[in-house]
């Protein structure tokens, strides 16, 4: 691969991509790389100086919109399936489904509160969170598609369910991190508000021990929720941000150039 040109000096190189070019020795000085992407470029013994990285505020605006799509269904899916539940029994035809409902929401909640921690091996998280929301979205929408026939809500809880576990446990980027960190926080969200109610009515019955557990474990799942939510934008800022993904750094210089905002996935740097 013959190099690309590869001195820039005082260039507004926002967004611009030098994905896998040979950039041997570059001289980056006085540039805004916001945005720019360095994927698998050779960057050996290349030099940043004074150069302005970070996200891009149209970077964030495209990544955000897939984004905000799937919060959108996912906040339908649950505030429905959430309400539909409210007032159902023990015993009643329709309390699996609820039980079911409990189960799929506390994975969702619990893979979205680990996705944020620093884990050696965040795939399993996030994959788990990948097949509870997306098994959601999948038994509401399959269900209310067909006239709330169980057998295609189940299909479609499964079919759905098992994609968004394969792409979010293989796709390691972070606007699937993103998605899938926002709409954990949805499912965390809608936890939360289902055991309140639950916890609610225990109060004024009288009993106060399950109510006090049931209320605690509803405010974490909110506390969940936050975390999630910012979590998710910072995936997004990353997703937008000046990526040296699987690039080689090897002696490169970075003066008075901040890489913290970077994306530095996989690069190869001296140790």
């Amino acid at each position: 691969m013959r190099p690309a040109h590869t001195s820039f000096i005082n260039q507004d190189l926002r967004r611009h991509s030098f994905r896998q070019q040979a950039l041997q020795n570059g001289h980056f000085s006085d540039c805004d790389l916001r945005g720019c992407n360095f994927y698998q470029a050779d960057l050996r013994g290349a030099r940043f100086i004074r150069c302005r990285t970070g996200s891009s505020l149209r970077k964030i605006a495209i990544a955000g919109l897939p984004s905000a799509i799937g919060v959108a269904f996912m906040a339908h899916a649950v505030s429905s399936l959430v309400f539909g539940a409210l007032g159902t029994l023990p015993g009643q035809a329709a309390w699996p489904y609820v039980v079911a409902l409990y189960i799929s929401l506390a994975i969702a909640a619990i893979s979205a509160a680990l996705t944020t921690l620093s884990l050696p091996s965040p795939r399993l998280p996030q994959a788990l969170a990948g097949l509870s929301t997306a098994a959601l979205m999948g038994f509401f929408y399959g269900g209310r598609l067909t006239d709330n026939n169980p057998t295609v809500a189940i299909t479609g809880a499964v079919g759905l369910g098992l994609l968004g576990c394969l792409v979010a446990g293989r796709v390691q980027m972070p606007l699937v991190n993103a998605i899938v960190t926002l709409l954990g926080a949805i499912a965390a969200y809608g936890l939360a508000f289902l055991l309140w109610v639950s916890g609610s009515n225990l109060f004024t019955t009288g009993t106060w021990g399950r109510g006090v557990v049931i209320g605690i474990v509803a405010v974490l799942c909110v506390v969940v929720t936050v975390k999630s939510l910012i979590y998710g934008w910072r995936s997004l800022r990353h997703q937008a941000a000046t990526s040296f993904r699987q690039a080689d750094l090897r002696a490169c210089t970075f003066q008075a150039t901040d890489i913290a905002p970077c994306d530095l996935t996989q690069a190869i740097r001296d140790c």
